[in-house]
């Protein structure tokens, strides 16, 4: 006989509600945002290097995840998180009238994707703890429509309806998204009182005893993500695989709302809400369905340039866009629709790809789920720098010029999953006694030779500290390079001497890889070892990629400083 409690803490009362509240501030920040600063007048460059740049808070999000086992539970955060995000959007809303409201609100919207981010990290704990693996794969569905339906409300349907009430009532921009930032903070108070009575508290298999030991685990599990039989050609496919993407993320809804003076298509906020939060929607979650059952049917190894094919070429309906409207044709509601739409459902067919082959290729091993947090973390944290110069290329090739390179740059996205490489057998059993989170694959130390053990960690510690020095190209020196943007010169000089020592420590990364590197060889190549040597060697030239994007960023920061 089921009780009032055992109906209260039913999966229906909180799996869809969980989810919900982590799509409305996700897309708040990452679709709401962007549309709110063009309304309000501010150029694509700032937009985009601003708001790109907040991508951070959720690629970062597992250096600090295990940390949260430490105090409280997990349904605590997730409460915490929600309360500070209406806060957050709230004060958005209140300082919309204020000078400097431009840097106000970046500094808020910071603190929210910390806290968005931090709360997926509870709320995803909540659903494996609470639910046994049955129940999780039977939700799984409502959990993704639930997330979705956040970008849909928050981005879409809410937007568009106060778009209708700001042409009734004769509302300002500014009325406008204070309102819309009140309505998003109202939702995330409800949901937030909703979830102290129907939440579940979800629990900690093993509490962490101190900092150092949670340390000291994280470093342990990281150190084996480097340890993968051709690694470098799988992080080059994640690196690459969306490279298109994320040009088009941001300026695509940006074409659509700019003037049509500067080349843009000229719609509303409302519109452009209506048209990327609701068709775009629709079309992406079809052709992610549609994906999802042609790699099944035809196996990722077989399916994948097909999938990679699929992501980038509707990237041409942005081309034929942009230079209907730099040529100043007229384009109707209708057909703007139609093509974003196509794109859209590229998207989510070619997407499906890229999830399945961190889930099946590169996160499999004795940490699977923590593996698979760290690839899709680096997979996330490629789309910040695109997604930041998108904007000052844009404004300088001008939209049609600038669809056009987002073309080419689709090219190695096509090529990096034409030759991805597949360590593992599609149809890879678990191993002995492998669990869902503990495989053991032919990576294994326990199945590989004294020679590879050894070789496998010294290329291992190489893999590391290349991929230390791709993080400082992709973080430290992206993040100086957007804070030059938009001043004045000759008062960049402290940005510069931070690059300069952004290029020191890469000195040092690179002085560490190539010396990890020979010794790998040194110990491999008279055992005739050949399988982790080639990780050494992929170090090095990852390596050496990154000097040439360390002179590049050097350059342009000089001129942009100067």
């Amino acid at each position: 006989m089921n009780t009032p409690r055992a109906f209260f803490r039913h999966p229906l009362c909180w799996v869809p509600s969980l989810f919900l509240a982590m799509g409305i501030p996700y897309n708040v920040i990452n679709g709401g945002a962007v549309r709110m600063y063009k309304s309000l007048g501010y150029s694509n460059s700032e937009i985009t290097v601003a708001v790109g740049s907040i991508g951070l808070a959720w690629s970062l999000k597992p250096l600090w995840a295990a940390f949260l086992d430490m105090y409280r539970t997990k349904k605590f955060f997730v409460l915490s998180m929600e309360t500070l995000c209406g806060l957050l959007f709230a004060a958005i809303a209140m300082s919309i009238t204020a000078p400097g409201f431009f840097q106000i609100s970046i500094a808020l919207l910071w603190v929210a994707a910390f806290a968005s981010s931090t709360q997926d990290i509870c709320a995803n704990g909540i659903y494996l703890t609470a639910l046994d693996k049955p129940n999780q794969s039977r939700w799984a569905g409502v959990q993704g429509a639930a997330w979705i339906s956040g970008k849909v409300l928050a981005t879409g349907v809410l937007i568009s309806t106060l778009d209708k009430m700001k042409t009734a009532h004769g509302w300002s921009d500014q009325m406008l998204w204070r309102n819309v930032m009140l309505a998003c903070a109202g939702l995330m108070a409800v949901l937030a009182v909703y979830h102290i009575f129907f939440l579940p508290a979800g629990s900690t298999t093993e509490r962490p005893k101190n900092g150092r030991q949670v340390v000291g685990d994280f470093l342990g599990t990281a150190t084996t993500f480097f340890h993968k039989r051709a690694f470098w050609g799988m992080i080059a496919f994640v690196f690459l695989y969306r490279l298109g993407e994320g040009l088009i993320l941001m300026e695509g809804q940006l074409f659509l709302q700019s003037a049509q003076s500067t080349g843009g298509l000229g719609f509303s906020a409302g519109d452009v809400s209506k048209i990327d939060a609701g068709y775009g929607t629709v079309a992406t979650l079809i052709g992610g369905l549609i994906g999802g059952a042609f790699a099944g049917k035809m196996g990722l190894r077989r399916s994948l340039w097909i999938l990679g094919l699929c992501l980038n070429i509707p990237h041409f309906t942005f081309v034929f866009l942009s230079h209907y409207a730099a040529s100043g044709h007229g384009l109707a509601y209708e057909t703007v629709v139609t093509m974003v739409s196509i794109e859209k459902f590229g998207y989510g067919f070619g997407m499906v790809g890229n999830m399945i082959y961190i889930m099946q290729q590169l996160s499999p091993g004795r940490s699977t789920m923590t593996h698979f947090a760290f690839a899709d973390s680096l997979m996330n944290l490629v789309l910040v720098p695109t997604a930041m110069i998108s904007g000052p290329l844009a404004e300088w090739l001008g939209f049609s010029t600038f669809f056009f390179v987002v073309m080419f740059a689709s090219v190695p996205s096509i090529i990096a999953a034409w030759r991805a490489p597949f360590p593992l057998p599609d149809d890879a059993p678990p191993g002995d006694s492998g669990t869902a989170n503990e495989m053991i694959t032919i990576d294994d130390p326990t199945r590989l030779s004294p020679v590879e053990r050894t070789v496998q960690l010294i290329a291992g510690r190489a893999s590391l500290f290349a991929m230390l020095n791709i993080l400082v190209v992709l973080i430290v020196d992206a993040k100086i390079l957007g804070s030059l943007q938009g001043q004045a010169v000759g008062s960049g000089k402290t940005q510069f001497l931070l690059l300069l020592g952004s290029a020191a420590l890469k000195i040092f990364l690179a002085t560490r890889t190539f010396r990890l590197a020979s010794e790998a060889a040194a110990t491999a190549l008279p055992a005739g070892e050949k399988n982790y040597l080639g990780n050494a060697r992929g170090a090095k030239i990852a390596t050496w990629i990154c000097a040439v994007a360390s002179v590049a960023v050097l350059a342009f920061g000089a001129r942009m400083a100067f």
